[in-house]
Order: C-alpha cells, then sequence, then structure tokens
C-alpha cells in the first residue's frame, strides 16, 4: 500500500519537580547516608572509643537513637518514593493515551488495534463472533502527490469518521500508510450480508467526498472481510484472509469489497503457478508478438501495437488479462517488457515502415534500470528509438511529480516517443496531459463506444480532443469495433482509430501479408 507522512507525536512531559521538593529528597538521602555511616562506625569502632567521644550515653541508647533516626528516615523516603512513583504512573498512561491513537487519522494506532483485536478473538472462540475488515484508500499516493500531504491526511480522517458511522459499534484503527481497519463483535453469528451492507454504506459515503482546496473529491476504497470464528480465530491467518479478500478486489478493478473464501486461496495457488510457468516461458522464449494496425480516417497505416501472447504447452492459450497482473505483482513485467522488446527488434526487417507502440508499465518507469536495458535492447538490434512508441498503460497510477516528469524528459531524450493508454480510466486526469510530456493519447475504448450516449463521455471525448490539438498532441480512438463506432470518434475530433473494426491483433506473418504498400491497410474494413 502508499506511503503516508505522519506528524510527529509531541512529546509527553514528565511532571516538574520543584527545587525545594528536590532539594528536600537530597537532604534525606544524606541524612539516611550519615546514618548508614554511624551504623558502620558502630560497628567497626571499638566501644570504648564510642563512649568516649560521646559522654552521657550508653551503647543502648546510642544504638536506639540511631534505629530510630533510621526508621524515621525511611518512612519519610517511603513517601518521597511513592510519590515519584505515582508522578511516573502518571507519565506512562499519559504516553499511553497519546500513543493509542493515531494522530493522522484519529484511529487507534496499529498495536493497540491488533492488541484489542486479539483480546476479542480469544473471547469468542466459542461464542460470539467478530467480523474484520481492512480499508485500503485506492490511488491514496496520488491524492498525496497531486494535492499535498495535508489532503491526504483529511482524506485518512473523512475515511476514519465514515467507517465510525457506517460500521455500527466498530472498532476503528489504523494499521499504516493507506490502510485503515474495522472490528465489529456480537454475542451471536454476524451475517456477512450485515458487514456487505455496511461495506456499501460506506463506499457510498466516500464517493460523496469532501471538500479539498475548495473542491469536492470523491474518494474510493477497497475493502476485504474476513470472519472469526468461521474462517479462522489465529490473529495472522484472519489478517491474511482479509488481505487475500482485499487483493481480489483490487485484482477486479478496486471500489468495492470482498468476502475470503477458500476459492480465493485457490485462485492464489493459480497465481503462483502462473509466475512460476511465466519465468519458464521467458526462458524458454514461448512467448510471441502479435501487431494491431493503428490508422487514419482513410484506412492508412500510421503505426502498429505489439501486444505479447503466450500459447502454454499445457494450459493452452492463456490470455494476457490473466497473466500481465502476475507479472506487474512478482516484478517479471520489467523481464517480460524487455522480452517483447527484443522480439519487435527481430520482427522489424519484415515490418511495414512505421513506428510500433510497445506497452510498457508505470511500474518499469520507476525501475532505475528501465531507461538503460530498454537502450541496450535497440542498440543490440541495430534500431533506432523513434521506430518505437512507448504506450504507458495504468495511467491511474502516473503521478505528475518533479521526479517522475524528469524520468519521462529523459525517455524523450533519447529519443523515445510516448502514448499514454487507457486515457479516461481510474484517477486519469488533465493535469497529466498539461505536465507530462505526451505525444499521443490514447482514449479508453468504454468512452469511445459510448459517444453519443450521454453528455459527460461527449464532453470528455470533445475536451480530450480540443486540449489536443492545441497542445500539438495526437489522439488515439481504441476500440474501434463497428462502423458507429468509427463514425461517432471522427465526429468527435479523434484522427486515428485501433480496433477490431480494422484488425485485430495478428501474428507477424499475417500483419506482413497484409501490406502491399507499407502506409496502406490492405483489408475490406
Amino acid at each position: 500500500m502508499s506511503a503516508t507522512r505522519f506528524r510527529p507525536v509531541s512529546r509527553t512531559r514528565v511532571p516538574a519537580t520543584s527545587p525545594a521538593s528536590t532539594t528536600f529528597e537530597r537532604l534525606l538521602i544524606a541524612a539516611l547516608a550519615f546514618v548508614a555511616v554511624l551504623h558502620s562506625v558502630h560497628h567497626l569502632v571499638p566501644d570504648s572509643a564510642l563512649l568516649a567521644a560521646m559522654p552521657g550515653y550508653s551503647l543502648a541508647r546510642i544504638e536506639t537513637v540511631g534505629n530510630a533516626v533510621t526508621l524515621v528516615l525511611a518512612v519519610l523516603i517511603y513517601f518521597v518514593m511513592a510519590r515519584r512513583l505515582r508522578d511516573y504512573q502518571a507519565v506512562h498512561r499519559e504516553f499511553t493515551r497519546q500513543h493509542a491513537k493515531d494522530p493522522v487519522s484519529g484511529a487507534l494506532a496499529r498495536g493497540q488495534f491488533l492488541r484489542k483485536l486479539q483480546s476479542e478473538l480469544e473471547r469468542r472462540r466459542t461464542s460470539g463472533s467478530v467480523a474484520f475488515v481492512i480499508i485500503d484508500i485506492d490511488h491514496f499516493k496520488q491524492v498525496n502527490d497531486v494535492f499535498g500531504h495535508p489532503a491526504g491526511d483529511e482524506v485518512l480522517g473523512f475515511c476514519t469518521r465514515l467507517a465510525r458511522e457506517t460500521f455500527p459499534d466498530a472498532t476503528v484503527g489504523r494499521l499504516g500508510g493507506d490502510e485503515l481497519a474495522v472490528f465489529m463483535s456480537h454475542d451471536e453469528q454476524i451475517p456477512e450480508s450485515y458487514v456487505g451492507e455496511a461495506c456499501d454504506a460506506y463506499l457510498a459515503a466516500l464517493r460523496e467526498g469532501l471538500f479539498i482546496n475548495n473542491r469536492r473529491q470523491s474518494v474510493s476504497a477497497s475493502l476485504g472481510i474476513a470472519m472469526a470464528p468461521s474462517h479462522t480465530c489465529n490473529l495472522n491467518e484472519l489478517l491474511s484472509y482479509a488481505d487475500l479478500a482485499l487483493y481480489e478486489v483490487k485484482r477486479n478493478g478496486r471500489g468495492a469489497w470482498s468476502v475470503f473464501s477458500t476459492e480465493i486461496l485457490a485462485d492464489m495457488r493459480q497465481e503462483r503457478f502462473i509466475e512460476r510457468e511465466l519465468r519458464a516461458a521467458l526462458l524458454l522464449k514461448q512467448l510471441t508478438v502479435h501487431y494491431q494496425p493503428i490508422v487514419d480516417a482513410d484506412g492508412q497505416l500510421n503505426s502498429l501495437e505489439a501486444l505479447v501472447r503466450w500459447h502454454n504447452p499445457v494450459r493452452g492459450v492463456i490470455s494476457p488479462a490473466e497473466f500481465i497482473p502476475v507479472a506487474e505483482k512478482s516484478r517479471l513485467i520489467h523481464d517480460l517488457g524487455l522480452y517483447v522488446m527484443q522480439r519487435v527488434c527481430e520482427d522489424m526487417p519484415q515490418l511495414p515502415g512505421v513506428p510500433v507502440n510497445v506497452n510498457i508499465s508505470a511500474w518499469q518507469l520507476k525501475h532505475d534500470a528501465f531507461l538503460r536495458d530498454y537502450i541496450e535492447v535497440l542498440e543490440r538490434n541495430g534500431v533506432a528509438p523513434d521506430r518505437v512508441i512507448l504506450e504507458i498503460t495504468e495511467s491511474a497510477m502516473l503521478n505528475t511529480s518533479d521526479d517522475f516528469v524528469a524520468r519521462m524528459a529523459e525517455i524523450k531524450r533519447a529519443g523515445f516517443k510516448i502514448a499514454l493508454d487507457d486515457f479516461g480510466m481510474g484517477y486519469s486526469e488533465f493535469n497529466q496531459l498539461r505536465r507530462l510530456p505526451f505525444d499521443i493519447i490514447k482514449i479508453d475504448k468504454s468512452y469511445i463506444q459510448n459517444i453519443g450516449t450521454d453528455i459527460v463521455t461527449d464532453t470528455f471525448v470533445s475536451a480530450v480532443t480540443q486540449i489536443a490539438g492545441q497542445m500539438d498532441r495526437i489522439v488515439v480512438a481504441e476500440g474501434i469495433e463497428t462502423r458507429d463506432d468509427n463514425v461517432r470518434a471522427s465526429v468527435a475530433g479523434c484522427r486515428l482509430f485501433q480496433g477490431y473494426y480494422y484488425q485485430p491483433p495478428v501474428a507477424l506473418a499475417d500483419i506482413t501479408m497484409l501490406y502491399e504498400d507499407p502506409k496502406r491497410l490492405s483489408t475490406a474494413a
């Protein structure tokens, strides 16, 4: 989950001790030390010498006076130390109180929350139940990057307040970063449907949003649910199961909730299988690359998009929608990207003389060796960077920080062109167009296929094409599947088109056969 700035916790002040009180305590300690010396002298000095030094006193009287003074001093020191102990207990209580709550969100701090949850799980082993919910704020890092950390703090506080309101009698805690958690406990079994209704109410309240910089900003979150004792009464297992349910939500698009089930465990095992097989496929060169044309309004070829395909010897065809997310999560995505780049370079001599779009992940851009590794592949194959357009997926993950803008500018200086894929999905925003040096904007097919059906879609597409025209950038309409899609996208201002209406992705041999002239698409579209 996303990094979050924590406000410094104020230091707990130790109760002040007056100078007079400190002097009195020192005198007591000095007096006790003096008495201790007297006792030592009494036992070390001969009786005759002691009686000579203290005329008029008997040995018994001297010892009685010494014992009495010692007792008085001991009682006084006891009361002094008892007072000091009370002071330090007060300090400890204040320290515990301050650290029991997260200073940013107002929720219980992680340690305190987990201790309460552990106690409740032990209490509910034989009767009753506990419903545990992990709340992950979607794209929280982008909120911090775009609006600043104070805005991120406001969002955390907002999410915490709503959790208290929508989950009745629940305990709310912050696990760290962009993760909150809630647990509800009851003497009877808590129905999953009841928890689901509370989650629905929470998500609906988040969508109403809060004001950030005098502008209402909606918030989205992904929720994972685990139940005790039906799933487990072990704290670590409960956290793990809720995490698995949360991951299931993220994999399916975020902004929803899911309850842990054994099927999720099966899916996780499937992911591990895919990761293992994908590593082998990269090593054995079992992946292939297909190409889909991007054309202008006359059907003339403008560029090609390279799309990776996988035919597993055991499972047959595995969809990119299945293995790309696994590659992202396992950090195989950089190796996969380099593999595709190498295959494209090998195919270049047989491809039409147009640029080729190669998909890269937003995560890859954060990889320190990304640019160096891609340039090495091009140099090894004698391919110029201007033959390649780097098409960045997951636009919702792109930030507009100075560091990221500098990284994009470095890629441009190396000679690559950059396309922004799936614009309009997730948290894509116009600030990305203003700050990031894209050459091409690809509008997501969900907008293209709904042009003319609602005013929001029409306004959005029109705004993108007008901004692109003013900034001398190219707009590609994705997902053109029918003639009507093509006509509506043209009227909206798009000038390049991609989709099954023109040509589905095909293998190298097929794409070569489609063209007599490298600039002309030989199809009956």
